[in-house]
């Protein structure tokens, strides 16, 4: 017991002063910090983790699965970007926008396939893919450059763009003639003197 003599101050003072000893003795940290953070009452819960969201995909994007992998890898006179990722992977979700914005700006020369890690362990185990986002580029069936983490969007499209180089260019659509335009005829203006049939002027 403490001796009031050596403690002068008020009972209510000391009564918290207690109380905050014992619940630093009795609690962890983290407790003690919720509780006076939010005045008293229960520490709240741990907010949940956020449920991943689907890969983004667009027009010049799509996902493959162990079934079609070599089909696609295999295509010809295109750059083919394949790209490893997860749906928890942070790095990955960035990197997604920036393939998209590259693919859809070389639309049927560039074309990205998505291959889940997750969902197709398989294709990740023979390509020996350790880390994601892994990205392997393809031309003509033969891999001709990767990458590893989540380089700048500048160093992303410069290392697709320079495999374009050795396509062959792309044959210009050809630009259809304008079709004339359907006339109406025009009517003559009536002169001052015209009348109906049969009528005379007074």
């Amino acid at each position: 017991m403490i001796d009031p003599k050596f403690f002068p101050l008020p009972l209510t003072m000391k009564f918290y002063i207690l109380l905050l000893i014992t619940l630093f003795a009795s609690s962890s940290c983290e407790k003690v910090r919720t509780i006076i953070r939010k005045g008293g009452g229960k520490p709240t819960a741990p907010a949940a983790p956020a449920v991943a969201s689907t890969p983004y995909t667009g027009p010049a994007v799509s996902e493959i699965s162990e079934n079609d992998f070599e089909s696609f890898r295999q295509q010809t006179g295109k750059v083919i970007v394949i790209d490893f990722y997860a749906d928890w992977c942070g790095p990955c979700k960035k990197l997604g926008p920036i393939l998209d914005q590259v693919a859809s700006s070389h639309q049927g020369q560039v074309l990205v396939g998505k291959v889940n890690v997750d969902k197709s362990p398989k294709i990740s185990t023979s390509h020996g893919v350790k880390s994601i986002p892994d990205v392997r580029i393809f031309r003509d069936g033969k891999e001709v450059d990767r990458f590893v983490g989540l380089p700048p969007a500048a160093e992303v499209r410069r290392r697709i763009e320079n495999h374009l180089k050795a396509l062959p260019p792309v044959a210009p659509k050809p630009v259809e003639a304008e079709k004339p335009k359907p006339t109406t005829p025009m009517t003559q203006p009536m002169s001052k003197d015209w009348l109906p049939e049969g009528m005379k002027r007074r």
